[in-house]
């Protein structure tokens, strides 16, 4: 599996790329069809005029493609660390979904 780890208006730090890739491989390894990942890092740098810090402007964005589908989830967070874990709830409901539609066909089909 492939995992492309992109950041923009932030740099990519070595802490940050190993927990991506160690949340998506706990994540992944019980689905073998992973064909590639794409995640994109982002800081959002607006303040907002009341409180004059920013509030959730930390985005993570991922693109998972299997055969035939791909997932996409975003999360935002104060922390970039919350919003990958964030990110990584909302994937996994979306692989655990797309499993069970796929039994669900395999069942129907035999």
């Amino acid at each position: 599996m492939q995992i492309t780890i992109r950041g923009h208006h932030l740099s990519i730090t070595p802490a940050i790329e190993e927990t991506i890739r160690s949340k998506f491989a706990d994540m992944t390894k019980h689905l073998d069809q992973v064909n590639s990942m794409q995640v994109k890092l982002s800081k959002d740098h607006q303040i907002d005029k009341i409180s004059k810090k920013g509030s959730g402007n930390h985005i993570a964005e991922a693109i998972v493609r299997l055969p035939g589908i791909e997932l996409f989830a975003q999360a935002t967070a104060d922390d970039m660390y919350t919003s990958i874990k964030k990110l990584t709830e909302k994937l996994k409901r979306q692989l655990h979904r797309h499993r069970k539609m796929q039994s669900e066909y395999q069942v129907i089909t035999i």
